[in-house]
């Protein structure tokens, strides 16, 4: 499923586009549970945490990762 399959979503103004990202957001509260994480994303997510308590200091502070984004956006 696209948005492109969604002509009456993607005419909307953006407002209106981010109260109903924010509805559908809000109606996977009920089915957190269903979201199964898989074994090779819990594998990542445990690399990852090694890797950080190795080495701290390699962690990204929130406003050098809010200038790489920024950077990104161009």
């Amino acid at each position: 499923m696209t948005l492109a399959e969604f002509s009456q979503v993607r005419a909307l103004p953006m407002r209106e586009k981010l109260l109903l990202v924010d509805e559908i957001w809000e109606s996977m509260v009920d089915v957190e549970s269903e979201l199964e994480v898989l074994d090779a994303e819990k594998r990542e997510l445990n690399a990852r945490w090694e890797r950080f308590e190795k080495d701290p200091l390699s962690a990204l502070t929130l406003e050098e990762f809010q200038a790489r984004i920024n950077a990104k956006r161009g």
